[in-house]
């Protein structure tokens, strides 16, 4: 009885394989579940198989097949990826326009069509292209006739360095030349002058500095002081304030009306934006008048002489321009002084007016008596022009054209003028033009209606030159030409003669406002061919196809627009006019002419509608009883008329 309760040895040695094969099979499930000590003895390999079990290989496992199909990147839509590099284009140019940056909006403009042309895809091939395209046009000649409605807005204005910035980035010498003293005290001396000229060593240091390191400072301003000495001493005497001032200009500008420092104080007499508008320069999108001469020497006198009655002595009202009223104020109450050397000694002024009264001093020392100095200069010739109230936005071109002057010229007599022309509805806006030319160019403008100054040219006729040239040269039309200049077909014009010339957006003098060739839009009309539109812009037939990815079978859908782009040397082009029905009238004096019916489209405004037809807004709401309230529709008929 008592080996009943003995285990059986066979029955044992079952039992621990048993149990390791339950073992084995609970490992491979990854249960978090404490395994249960397993004997060493009978299975000396157990450790191992559980290990290869916790890093299981699965050879039948689809992993192989998945991970490509999970890897695998979409196909690229390339059409898509033109139109958003385009549209990128496109969005910082109206970031641009809206931050008044025009230049380089009308960049970012022409570089969003640019995406499109020079790709590999037809635009006439994929539908998508072809309207993103054309919304683009659309978009872009909007911008570029909103602009040209207030005049030329896509030209930026210039402006140049002024001297105060050069001459602040190097202290004078320490120490000058001996024989310095004895020359200044000599030309005070010997020079009527109406400001006090002390001689010391502040000024000393920059009599030293302008003969050598800033020579050339001092000489510009010298030479230009010309320009404006006459208009500058007249107004100075009209103000009642010393004519010695004029020094003060000189070291503010070096006479340049466009100068800017880096303060953004601006013109001959560096007024900043709030200064210069207390005094009543006015600063808007199209003029500054701080760069008017005139204007801007008046206000100086002004302030200058507000400043003189604010402390009492001259120096300081200088010191009190160049650093504000309020900082020489609390200096003098600092130090009880109401002396500028005394407050000069005592550091009490900003680092630049320490230096800001010597250098004008030094200036008027050297500019009374140059050739003690060591300089030969010769002054520019005296800037003589007379003003002109003109309300009207005119583009300077033409003023220039009008009066024989070049473009050049005519900025230089305007550079209070920002941009390309001036503005609109400005009763306050003073023209300048050469003395003497007043009448003549009142004259000139008058055979231009207003809303049509900004966009039109005049052009005198040269030997050699017929009407196809001259319509080359400013990407018209002959048949343009010879209508708003009432040519009969066949006239000769002749040598001398002067014609108006239509220019729309983008053809005028052959450049458009990025500085390339210009490139003008043509809309399709129902019936043209590419070769007709070819012919009628005198290029090629596989160039206007290469421009706009035209295939060789292509068709012309009317109201598509294509992009022509003259040769440099300036080709012929066309107003788009999208006319119905035409039949031939005559006026009340005989005259023939011809009327059109437009359809308004899209986009349509008075003004563009206007400008294409060379005729005017008031005339198209006579002609179709609108008044100045009414607003187009989309499919409404204009009536147009044009004379033959």
């Amino acid at each position: 009885m008592k080996n009943l309760g003995k285990p059986d040895p066979l029955t044992v040695l079952l039992k621990n394989i048993t149990l390791l094969v339950l073992g084995v099979v609970f490992c491979s499930c990854k249960t978090t579940q404490t395994k249960t000590p397993v004997a060493k003895a009978p299975v000396e390999q157990a450790p191992k198989a559980t290990a290869e079990i916790q890093l299981p290989v699965l050879p039948d496992t689809p992993a192989k097949t998945v991970l490509p199909t999970i890897q695998q990147k979409p196909s690229i839509d390339p059409v898509e990826q033109i139109i958003q590099q385009s549209m990128d284009f496109f969005l910082q140019g109206e970031k641009n326009l809206k931050a008044g940056f025009l230049e380089r909006a009308k960049k970012d403009f022409d570089g969003s069509l640019e995406v499109i042309l020079r790709s590999r895809v037809s635009i006439s091939q994929d539908e998508r292209l072809e309207r993103h395209y054309e919304s683009l046009l659309d978009r872009i000649h909007n911008y570029e006739m909103a602009a040209l409605k207030e005049g030329d807005g896509f030209t930026e204005e210039r402006v140049e360095s002024a001297p105060l910035d050069e001459i602040a980035i190097g202290e004078p010498p320490l120490t000058f030349d001996p024989k310095s003293r004895r020359l200044a005290e000599e030309t005070v001396q010997q020079n009527p002058h109406d400001l006090p000229l002390p001689i010391n060593d502040y000024v000393l240091r920059y009599l030293d500095y302008f003969q050598h390191r800033g020579r050339k400072v001092i000489e510009v301003g010298m030479q230009r002081s010309g320009r404006y000495r006459e208009m500058i001493s007249r107004i100075l005497a009209e103000e009642g304030v010393p004519q010695d001032l004029i020094y003060l200009c000189q070291a503010e500008s070096a006479f340049k009306p466009l100068a800017l420092s880096r303060a953004k104080c601006k013109g001959l007499w560096q007024f900043g934006a709030s200064r210069g508008a207390e005094y009543g320069l006015r600063q808007n999108w199209w003029i500054d008048e701080r760069s008017d001469p005139e204007k801007s020497t008046r206000a100086a006198a002004r302030h200058l002489k507000d400043l003189y009655d604010q402390f009492g002595d001259w120096l300081l009202a200088m010191a009190a321009y160049n650093t504000g009223p309020g900082n020489i104020g609390r200096a003098i109450e600092r130090t009880g002084f109401a002396d500028y050397w005394e407050l000069l000694k005592r550091g009490s002024l900003h680092p630049e007016t320490k230096n800001y009264i010597p250098i004008i001093l030094a200036m008027a020392i050297i500019s009374k008596d140059p050739t003690r100095y060591g300089f030969e200069i010769i002054p520019d010739p005296s800037v003589k022009a007379e003003q002109v109230q003109i309300d009207s936005a005119i583009d300077l071109r033409l003023v220039a054209e009008s009066l024989d002057l070049s473009l050049a010229q005519a900025q230089e007599l305007n550079p209070h003028v920002k941009r390309l022309a001036t503005p609109r509805r400005d009763p306050d806006f003073t023209l300048y033009v050469p003395e003497g030319t007043k009448d003549k160019f009142l004259q000139e403008i008058a055979s231009i209606p207003e809303d049509m100054r900004v966009n039109w040219r005049k052009h005198r006729v040269e030997e050699g030159e017929n009407i196809i040239l001259i319509a080359r040269k400013y990407r018209t039309t002959p048949s343009a030409i010879s209508q708003v200049n009432s040519l009969t077909p066949g006239q000769k014009i002749q040598l001398g003669d002067k014609l108006i010339i239509p220019v729309t957006l983008g053809r005028g003098s052959g450049v458009n406002r990025a500085g390339g060739a210009s490139r003008v839009r043509h809309t399709v009309k129902r019936g043209e061919t590419v070769a007709a539109i070819a012919k009628e812009y005198d290029v090629t037939v596989g160039e206007l196809r290469k421009w706009n990815k035209l295939l060789a079978n292509a068709k012309l859908r009317p109201g598509r627009v294509l992009i022509v782009q003259p040769a440099e040397t300036g080709n012929s082009g066309s107003l788009s006019l999208d006319s119905g029905k035409s039949i031939v009238s005559r006026n009340a004096a005989g005259a023939s002419r011809r009327q059109v019916v437009h359809r308004v489209k899209k986009g349509d405004t008075l003004y563009t509608i206007a400008t294409n037809y060379k005729t005017t807004i008031d005339s198209i709401r006579d002609w179709n009883k609108l008044s100045e309230n009414d607003s187009l529709r989309v499919g409404e008929r204009l009536t147009i008329y044009l004379n033959r």
